[in-house]
This record gives structure tokens, sequence and C-alpha cells, in this order.
């Protein structure tokens, strides 16, 4: 399926923070506006896009190119009367789509999840759909946003000056291509807004309504849109797997520090890699077992786990999420664990000279290494939909555990607490295998 942008307006209301350049190329937390369009739909499985440009069309264009450093190949349609509404836009690109595609708009920004169900929707031949937000406290600016009235599952009216209305045009559509002939009869009119041909298609029972459920997405009109799009883009970084201490204190942190490094070219594996490095620092502070550098080496512990947020936070903001990625960082994760775990243990040999302190140290690790592969061979071995009843405690809470004991001068006790704890939680994956695999094999004799 291919997508179909209009950028070719040229932002009169963010002209006095654009200076003449085109508002789609604003910056939004490490790219452009149109960036995060394109790779959003690309996220979604869109790769063919055709862009209508007019405003500044040349820099548009130079600046995103033929999309193939995004991975996907774009085709450029200019509009020469691009001072009018944006239907005339939509229009010209009528001799590129043959088949249903999707309608952005270059200054909105969504949830690539939205994007994905939108364009699985069936269309009959003649329909259109709009990704409309239920949500009404979702918008900055409510009067210029386009207000709709939803009965039924299909959209009766839409526009800025709605008085009764119960959902917001998000500015994401599913169309056929039908669409261009029902804006040949509008534009005909001088009706010239895309906003006018849909509206003859709300009469006719034709406009379709898909809710997004609350998943983010922002209208990008003013310097101001844009801040608030920024703000709640980074309240999406908190993952639905985070537990407590990650989810109320690290991400609130971790969020913050991110807004900086995605302004760098830093990128998720270097950050993976400084982690590994700033480890090791606070490991050689832990191994002198004595304050002021216990104190400082727990302060570094509790800083290494907010910071190991940021790099999947990085990697989701600019779309550099992969597998290799995701692998990688897990594998720091251990080295990282490891090597603070043994400048603990070795800061309290150190100091009192008791040699019990290594075995138990080999042993807190050894739950902790068999922990994660258990974890990770036993869904390969039976499947990835195997659902996992742990117990809501992960690496945040052993990341916070490590730094208290180091801050309190309490290493011994905490070291007896993990060892107690990781055990207790490599059996309890036991027993949840051992209970699973029974349910499977009594299942698979039953079908038999």
């Amino acid at each position: 399926m291919k997508a179909l942008i209009i950028a070719a307006g040229n932002g009169t209301r963010m002209q006095s923070v654009t200076h003449g350049r085109h508002k789609s190329l604003m910056n939004l937390l490490g790219l452009k506006i149109i960036e995060r369009v394109i790779l959003g739909a690309k996220e979604a499985g869109i790769f063919e896009f055709v862009v209508v440009i007019g405003y500044k069309g040349e820099e548009l264009e130079e600046s995103i190119g033929d999309g193939s450093r995004f991975g996907v190949s774009i085709t450029f349609v200019h509009n020469s009367n691009w001072e009018k509404a944006n239907g005339i836009s939509v229009f010209k690109a009528k001799d590129y789509f043959k088949e249903n595609f999707i309608l952005l708009m270059s200054d909105h920004v969504f949830d690539w999840k939205t994007l994905f169900q939108l364009k699985r929707i069936k269309l009959k031949k003649d329909e259109c759909t709009l990704a409309i937000d239920k949500n009404l406290d979702s918008v900055l600016d409510i009067d210029d946003t386009t207000k709709v009235l939803i009965k039924n599952s299909r959209i009766s009216s839409l526009s800025k000056d709605l008085d009764a209305y119960n959902a917001y045009d998000t500015g994401m559509f599913l169309c056929s291509p039908n669409i261009f002939a029902v804006l040949n009869e509008t534009i005909s009119r001088h009706k010239n807004s895309l906003s006018d041909g849909m509206r003859e298609l709300a009469k006719e029972g034709k406009l379709r309504a898909f809710d997004i459920k609350g998943k983010f997405w922002s209208d990008c009109d003013t310097y101001a849109d844009i801040k608030f799009a920024e703000k709640k883009l980074l309240k999406t970084l908190p993952k639905s797997e985070d537990y407590f201490i990650a989810r109320n204190f690290n991400r609130k942190v971790s969020a913050f520090i991110t807004r900086f490094l995605i302004k760098t070219p830093i990128t998720p594996n270097m950050i993976s890699l400084g982690i590994l490095g700033l480890a090791t620092v606070t490991s050689v502070l832990l191994a002198q077992g004595t304050y002021p550098w216990l104190l400082i080496g727990g302060i570094l512990i509790q800083l290494i786990s907010i910071l190991d947020g940021c790099d999947g936070e990085v990697a989701r903001l600019k779309f550099k999420q992969s597998n290799w990625g995701a692998w990688f960082d897990g594998t720091m994760d251990k080295y990282v664990d490891t090597i603070i775990v043994t400048g603990l243990a070795y800061g309290l040999w150190n100091i009192t000279g008791n040699i019990l302190i290594w075995p138990i140290t080999i042993f807190v690790l050894l739950g902790l290494i068999t922990d994660s592969y258990m974890h990770m061979k036993f869904k390969r071995v039976v499947g990835n939909l195997i659902k996992w009843k742990g117990l809501g405690v992960e690496r945040d809470l052993w990341m916070l555990t490590l730094a208290i004991g180091a801050m309190t001068n309490q290493v011994f006790l905490i070291l007896i607490f993990l060892l107690v704890f990781m055990h207790y939680k490599v059996f309890s994956r036991l027993t949840t295998a051992k209970r699973i695999s029974e349910e499977i094999d009594t299942s698979s004799i039953q079908k038999v």
C-alpha cells in the first residue's frame, strides 16, 4: 500500500519561528516533523510515498530526497496552486493511486501502530476511513482542530466550527480512489479543502470512523504545538513491561536525559557501551570498600539503572529499533551486573577478609545468569506464546537493591538477600515452566 503526504502549504501560523522554511522541516525530538511522518508510516509497513509539495517545495525535496536514506521510495508532485486549500493538493496526486491508499498530513505525527491497524481496514470501493480521537483533552488548540461528530461508527459531520462533536480529526485517512472523483466535484464548486470532500462522503454515509483509542498523535501547526507534541511523545516512552521502580522513577529521569541525547549523533548502541564504561568505573569505586566511595558507587549504580532506559528511548524516538540492538543491550546488561556485583564483593572482602563472600557472590551471579538463560531457552524451545508468570520484580529493583546496599554500607546483607531472592526466582521459573509444559503435553495428547 502507498501513502500520500500533502506538504504544499506555507504554514502561516509557524512563520514567526520557521523564518521562511517549510514547517514540516522543524525539529521534533531529534527528527524533522516530516521525517517522523515517513518513518512512522514505514514502521507500519508502507514503503512507497507520493509527497505533494508547493511552498518551499525545492527545499523540502532536497531535504528528504528520494527516500533511499529512509529505506523507502518517494515521488514528488508539485502543486502550483498551493496557496489554495489542501483538497487541491490531494487531487493533484490522482494519477498515482489506482488502489486504496493512506493519506497523511506532513505536520501530523502519530503512533505507527495506529496506522498499521488503519491500513488493514477493508473498504468498499467508494468509502474512506478517518482515524479519530475520542479523547477531547488530547489537543492544545481546540479552536483550530477539526471536530468530528460520530454516529453509529460513521462520521456525520466534521468542521473546525462544530458546536456538537465527540471526537477529533487526527489527519490520518484510509482512502479509496473514489476520493479523487469526490474532490473533482467539490473543487469545481470552488470548495477546495479536503474537509469539503470528506463532508460530501459523510453526507452519503461513506466516511467511516476508526478510533485510535487514545494512542499518540499531534498536529504541529504552531511552535506551541511542537512543544506540546514533544511532551505527549515523551509520555509514550514507558513500556508496558516496565515494573514499579522503572515506571514511577527511572523513566521520569531517563526521559529528561533522553531529550538531550536525541539532539546528538549518539546512537543507542553507543549509550549501551557508555553504560558499560560507567559500570567499570563504578566497580573500581565500590572495590575500595569504604566511604565515601561506597556512597558515590551506590549513586552511580542507580544512575546506571536510569541510563539503561535511555538507549531504548533514543531507539524508539529515532526509529532505530532492531533485534540486534535489543540483543546487544541485554548482553551489555549482564556484563554491567557482573562487574558491579564483583566490585561490591571485592570491596567487602578487601575490608573484612571474609572468604565466604566469594562463594556467595558466585551463586548470586549464577542465579542472575540462570534466570535469564531459563527465560530465553524455554521460550525458544516451547514457543514465544508462553506468558511467564513471574514475581513482578526485574532489573530495576535488582539495581536499586545493590545501590541501597552500597550507600548504607550493608553489602554483606544485600548479597545474602540477593542470593536467596535470585534462587527463589529461579525456582519459581522452574515450577512455572513445569506447569506450562504439562499443560501443553496434556493438550497435545487430547488432540491426538
